[in-house]
């Protein structure tokens, strides 16, 4: 294209943007009158410029040529009807050209202008699947979010603000988990398990977690729940909704605290292996595999400890339960009698290096 002809059809655009601007004309209604425009005059040049020689599309394609100002015919045309032809697809032709861009211009950057608030504002609604939806936020929740992100996992909040720093990874949903529309926009009927926090913004005791915990079991009730809690004695109303697992963080803290007082450099290998984020080892649990149902702990512990992991205990379900149990009152074993016969359901837990861990996690 010469410089003339650029120049032409930038002024047609130009003129095209301030047309849209005030007519505000609908998408459709444009492309038709363009077609329309293209159309009807590639049948005057294929009737009155050529007789009807040719066929009709070489007609319309002169004319597609013509609207760009190329081509023979957008320089010299032949009757002065081409010339009328000519002139009207200069002004007008790329005058609602210029629409049609301006248009799709407008609704793109519209899209996009509402995508980005939208994750800003935490107005969308998460797409992840297998995700982890933490619902909640508290001084603890950065940490989370990084053990999750390192070992691969896609992860969605839902918070009353959005945090600071907040990685871009990371969904943000805005407002109260405890609502069943909220939880929605986050995703939880496509999570692989929520993490109920204790959101200060939400007040300083346990309701509103086990709130959100009800909330959570009557909208997905076949996702994993993980709950902060402060108070032991809320352990009952948390299994009343039936959570699957539940935290006391300042206990655990404590513990931890304690024991590294009294064993002189062990605060390194806690760190090791209670994180995922960095190449050391961590814990994992497996679910045992059919095959072993009969067999002794030994012939498990050995096939594990040649592929790598470090076996330190089973869980198995109380054997005065019937039906289903949650994982959290499971009975752990540390160290188990090897001579011991493996009856299924049963998770056997390691010490494993992270990437085994995440592989098999997948």
């Amino acid at each position: 294209m010469s410089a003339k002809s650029f120049i032409k059809t930038v002024k047609g655009a130009r003129r095209g943007v301030s047309l849209a601007k005030s007519l505000h004309y609908r998408l459709a209604a444009v492309l038709s009158m363009l077609v329309l425009l293209l159309c009807g005059s590639a049948f005057f040049v294929w009737w009155l410029e050529k007789g009807f020689k040719g066929s009709y599309f070489d007609s319309l394609w002169t004319i597609m040529f013509t609207l760009i100002g190329q081509g023979e015919f957008a320089s010299y045309p032949h009757t002065f009807s081409g010339k009328i032809i000519v002139f009207l697809i200069s002004i007008f032709g790329v005058a609602i050209l210029g629409v049609v861009f301006a248009e799709v211009l407008q609704r793109i950057i519209n899209s996009k202008i509402r995508q980005i608030l939208g994750e800003m504002m935490g107005i969308n609604t998460c797409k992840f699947e297998g995700h982890v939806l933490l619902c909640g936020w508290n001084e603890r929740g950065h940490h989370i979010i990084h053990e999750l992100t390192a070992s691969g996992t896609q992860a969605a909040l839902i918070a009353k603000e959005r945090p600071e720093n907040l990685s871009s990874d990371v969904f943000f949903v805005q407002g109260n988990p405890s609502e069943r529309e909220t939880l929605l926009r986050g995703g939880i009927q496509k999570a692989h398990s929520a993490v109920i926090l204790s959101d200060p913004n939400f007040g300083e005791d346990d309701s509103h977690s086990i709130l959100t915990a009800l909330a959570v079991e009557d909208t997905a009730p076949d996702v994993y729940t993980v709950m902060e809690l402060h108070n032991p004695d809320n352990e009952r109303y948390a299994k009343y909704a039936h959570v699957d697992d539940i935290l006391y963080s300042d206990s655990l803290i404590a513990n931890i605290t304690a024991m590294c007082t009294q064993n002189e450099g062990i605060s390194a290998f806690i760190r090791d292996i209670l994180s995922a984020a960095d190449d050391g080892h961590s814990f994992a649990a497996f679910d045992v595999p059919e095959e072993y149902r009969g067999k002794t702990i030994r012939d498990m512990f050995n096939y594990l400890k040649t592929e790598g992991g470090l076996p330190v205990g089973v869980l198995t379900p109380p054997k005065s339960s019937s039906g289903h149990v949650p994982a959290s009152e499971w009975v752990s074993q540390v160290n188990p009698p090897e001579s011991m016969v493996i009856t299924l359901p049963m998770k056997v837990v390691c010490i494993v290096k992270d990437s085994y861990s995440n592989t098999k996690g997948s």
